[in-house]
């Protein structure tokens, strides 16, 4: 759910919280039953690929691998019972809608084919290259756009035809428009039959293609169609081709209207021509292709190659092919607690990962219209066999059809990864009150047992960032300042603005040389889900991170302060240069700061510096304060307060005084906040200087259920109940 205790990409994990956060207010707003009274499900549809209002995961092309091959289905929205169709060998196939696409290139030279396909393939639209027979030789047909209709088509390729390495690729040829237009040759009685006449067709250049329809009596029937146009002026033109062909075959337009599954020849991913796989075009509108497994699990490539338990329902939703995973609610529950938790957590813990998660998904009701739910943390992760394991599946076995309720029936019970030692109350997060959820204490201190000690270094340019502990050893000597020295142990050791390892949120700002030596200014634990440093920032970042969010700053950002904090010391305002910063809810005041792994966090002062004035003690970090509490530079007072060394209370220092710091190498004092000394902190802290980090604990919303605090409860001795009724006022666990 949102937020969740995986930080392999925390940045955008917070990303993926930020586009929920426009419907959480409404989703957690106390309603505890569905809209339509749902309290069981045997079944449960996820949506994978969808173009729904609340979620868009658009792909035009998806592609399906199974060890077995695949039967496959219809069924329409009058009749929800699928229908035995067609048997596939096929391992891998290819499925998109049938629609409009532009051809940009045929060529007999599979090299160029394939080169203009990775050059279309990192444009906004989906490209595919088909095989084709066309007189007498192999072809190589390249497609870009697989869209609703004629217009958009055309604008995508003129799009793509800007870059100057497709204008030169397909200079050969204008780029030709396809659409969902055929004509029908006929039905034969088997496959051999129907390939024989596609033969004929192709041999005097018509496009021609087997297409697999049903009989009336549950079995498959083979039928040749002709053309993929996009005009009927088009469609005509092709008509007079086949008829010189074929004089005496009768031609009628194809009824697309009847559910059909068009068969074409797919060389996209294929490094040998002669490798392609099937491309299986469906039809738009109310057709609903089913694709079962022959032996479990579809691997989906779309969907990171993850593979789901059940089958996989193609369809035509908003314009646009839908594909729903339809599962057993319990193994549907497998994927989830497979991604969510993971298998050395207490068996109690994990109960009560599912039958929270079974609840939750019970009370989405028709959200998606089309399923209950997606395969994201905007419900609750789902990602399908890989994840799974043994005491998970035994877990949701175990507690089989269990719900969580109160007085006015199922409650909508939240759960984020770690709560930082205390949760959320609701209206931390969506501004909303919900009386089931309240703010309580949580054991969650375990996400933090056996990290890493980082040590804050000083590189010789003066900047500041933090090494693994792994990675640096003492070298027995100290600077002037009595710190002591480390030299690093190998070579190309990275050095990280944040003690936490991630490429792109955290990216190494220089690396050591072997036995190359640095100060040593402090150490840090590595950021976890239950305590975390984020920066540091300059207020400048800060600034670009908010306009990216869309929130105004007129100027230059001088001050981010943390304006009111809710029971539980989370952040519910925040003040830029003194003006509140509007959000949909509080909990959204992470996204804009650029996806902080919770609102429970303090904003501190970055930096050290070393020196020797008499003002400071020697190599230590400083803080300034002015005499409120807040710190600004233009503070009518002449002295700031300055807290150094082992000092417990800060220090009157005149402003004056203060700046002949620079003398001794401060060119600018660092402003920190309260939070690293040991004055317990009074309001909030405004901070306007040098830079700035975030020091947190928790990870996500913080309301509801603690994953990390269920973990801990249940090695304190508490069953699955009474972890639930400690996360949830007032609720009962009953069987539905």
């Amino acid at each position: 759910m949102f937020g969740r205790h995986q930080l392999v990409n925390p940045k955008r994990i917070a990303i993926i919280t930020a586009a929920a956060l426009t419907f959480t207010a409404t989703l957690y707003g106390g309603s505890e039953a569905n809209a339509d009274g749902i309290k069981h499900l045997d079944q449960i549809r996820v949506a994978l690929v969808i173009n729904a209002a609340k979620y868009k995961k658009i792909e035009p092309l998806v592609s399906l691998s199974s060890p077995g091959g695949f039967d496959i289905d219809v069924r329409s929205s009058a009749n929800t019972e699928a229908k035995p169709w067609a048997s596939i060998s096929d391992t891998t196939i290819r499925m998109s809608l049938d629609q409009f696409s532009v051809m940009m290139l045929e060529t007999s030279d599979f090299t160029t084919a394939r080169t203009l396909n990775g050059k279309l393939a990192v444009m906004a639209e989906e490209s595919f290259v088909l095989s084709r027979t066309k007189l007498g030789k192999m072809v190589y047909q390249v497609y870009y756009g697989n869209l609703p209709t004629q217009a958009e088509a055309e604008n995508a390729a003129a799009g793509a035809l800007k870059d100057p390495t497709v204008a030169t690729l397909t200079k050969s040829g204008a780029p030709v428009v396809s659409g969902p237009l055929h004509l029908s040759a006929g039905t034969y009685a088997s496959e051999a039959a129907a390939q024989q006449q596609i033969a004929v067709y192709t041999g005097a250049g018509v496009q021609a293609d087997l297409v697999l329809q049903a009989d009336g009596a549950g079995k498959v029937a083979y039928s040749v169609w002709l053309g993929s146009e996009a005009t009927d002026a088009k469609l005509e033109l092709v008509k007079q081709a086949a008829l010189k062909a074929v004089p005496n075959t009768p031609l009628q337009p194809a009824n697309t209207k009847a559910a059909y599954l068009i068969r074409r020849s797919d060389a996209t991913s294929s490094s040998n021509p002669a490798a392609a796989v099937a491309h299986y075009v469906t039809a738009v509108g109310e057709q609903k292709t089913v694709i079962h497994p022959k032996k479990q699990g579809i691997a989906v490539k779309e969907r990171m190659d993850r593979s789901f338990r059940g089958d996989m329902e193609i369809s035509t939703y908003h314009d646009r092919l839908a594909l729903v995973n339809e599962v057993p609610m319990e193994q549907y529950l497998y994927g989830v607690i497979g991604a969510e938790l993971n298998s050395q957590w207490p068996a109690e813990a994990l109960k009560a990962q599912a039958v929270a998660a079974r609840t939750y998904a019970i009370v989405q009701g028709n959200k998606y219209e089309i399923a209950q739910v997606t395969d994201t943390t905007l419900e609750q992760a789902y990602y399908g066999i890989e994840k799974e394991f043994t005491a998970g599946n035994l877990a949701v076995d175990a507690t089989k059809d269990e719900v969580i309720s109160n007085k006015r029936g199922l409650i909508s019970p939240v759960f984020a990864s770690n709560a930082g030692g205390i949760t959320a109350d609701s209206t931390e997060a969506w501004g909303n009150s919900v009386d089931y959820l309240r703010s309580v204490a949580s054991p969650d201190e375990g996400a933090e047992q056996g990290k890493a000690i980082w040590y804050q270094i000083q590189l010789t340019d003066g900047r500041i960032g933090f090494v693994h502990s792994m990675y640096v050893k003492d070298s027995g000597q100290k600077d002037k300042a009595g710190k002591a020295i480390y030299e690093a142990t190998e070579a190309d050791v990275n050095v990280r603005v944040a003690p936490y390892v991630d490429n792109v949120a955290n990216p190494a700002i220089a690396k050591l040389a072997t036995k190359e030596k640095v100060v040593i200014l402090g150490q840090e634990r590595e950021s976890n889900a239950y305590s975390w440093i984020r920066g540091p920032y300059s207020l400048s970042e800060i600034k670009s991170k908010l306009e990216a969010a869309k929130i105004p700053i007129n100027g230059e950002l001088t001050s981010l302060e943390v304006s009111k904090r809710g029971p539980s010391g989370r952040a519910i305002e925040l003040k830029a240069n003194g003006v509140v910063v509007k959000v949909d809810n509080p909990d959204a005041i992470r996204a804009v700061l650029g996806g902080l792994p919770s609102t429970l966090f303090e904003i501190e002062g970055a930096g050290s510096y070393t020196g020797t004035s008499p003002s400071v003690s020697n190599g230590t970090s400083i803080a300034i304060l002015s005499g409120s509490g807040v710190v600004s530079s233009s503070s009518p007072s002449d002295s700031v307060y300055v807290l150094s060394g082992k000092q417990t209370q800060p220090t009157a220092v005149k402003k004056t005084d203060l700046m002949t710091l620079s003398s001794t190498g401060i060119s600018k004092p660092v402003l920190t906040g309260t939070s690293t000394s040991s004055i317990p902190s009074k309001g909030s802290t405004t901070f306007q200087g040098n830079q700035i980090i975030f020091r947190g604990k928790g990870f996500g919303h913080g309301v509801g259920m603690s994953q990390w605090g269920a973990k801990g409860f249940a090695e304190k001795g508490y069953d699955y109940k009474k972890i639930l009724q400690t996360y949830f006022t007032g609720v009962n666990i009953t069987k539905e």
